[in-house]
């Protein structure tokens, strides 16, 4: 996909899901809990063990189910050529790196940029990066804080970067959120632990079908009859 291509999925799916795990087999289970429920954009922490090799099978094994795979935590611009090659068509990174939104922007991949602050978000931006993603949104204030920003800052497209309880999609989408960063609230540690990946499952499926029953109201809301 192209980077505008790549953007038009990010807003219409408006969940990424995260998968930061403590090991391969917890990955790859998480993995498989979120591409059978729904979750179409799914974010590999290269915290997680093994990281390239797991994007890599991932892009292969979901690429039926019309999953795109996400490199996550990328702090410098030689991960990220790894992620690329691996087969990563999105690159997260929590913090704004101007060398990773160029590398990203050279090879045609979507650039999601951390930051925190009115100035960093605009400097993020004004560095090419595609989304900003407000880290950690939660602790800056919320759906909130995302409705104070986008005030002044309008032209700016935003992702709630994680923790984002589920009962809080909603809110941070209506505050003008473009999408938001699932990973502990879908795949709880304790979740984890005790290998309960139906559950997980469950509430993937749950929070997709938020956005959707979301966007079905809106669109009953602007019919004009």
């Amino acid at each position: 996909m192209s980077r505008k291509e790549l953007f038009e999925k990010v807003a219409l799916e408006q969940i990424i899901g995260v998968v930061r795990e403590e090991s391969v087999e917890e990955a790859e289970s998480v993995a498989e809990a979120y591409a059978r429920n729904g979750i179409r954009i799914i974010e590999v922490t290269l915290t997680t063990p093994q990281a390239f090799e797991l994007i890599s099978r991932f892009a292969q094994t979901y690429a039926p189910l019309d999953v795109v795979i996400a490199a996550g935590t990328v702090r410098n611009s030689h991960d990220a050529a790894q992620a690329r090659r691996a087969g990563a068509q999105l690159i997260v990174s929590p913090h704004t790196d101007v060398t990773v939104i160029e590398y990203a922007n050279e090879h045609d991949l979507l650039s999601i940029a951390g930051a925190g602050t009115a100035t960093e978000i605009i400097r993020a931006w004004e560095a090419g990066c595609d989304i900003v993603k407000v880290f950690p949104a939660l602790y800056l204030g919320g759906p909130d804080y995302i409705r104070t920003l986008r005030g002044p800052i309008r032209d700016v497209p935003m992702l709630a970067g994680g923790p984002v309880p589920l009962d809080t999609i909603e809110n941070y989408l209506d505050a003008g959120c473009m999408a938001v960063n699932l990973g502990a609230s879908l795949a709880l540690p304790d979740l984890v632990r005790s290998e309960q990946w139906e559950e997980i499952g469950r509430r993937a499926l749950l929070a997709t079908s938020i956005v959707q029953s979301r966007n079905v109201d809106i669109e009953s809301d602007s019919y004009v009859h």
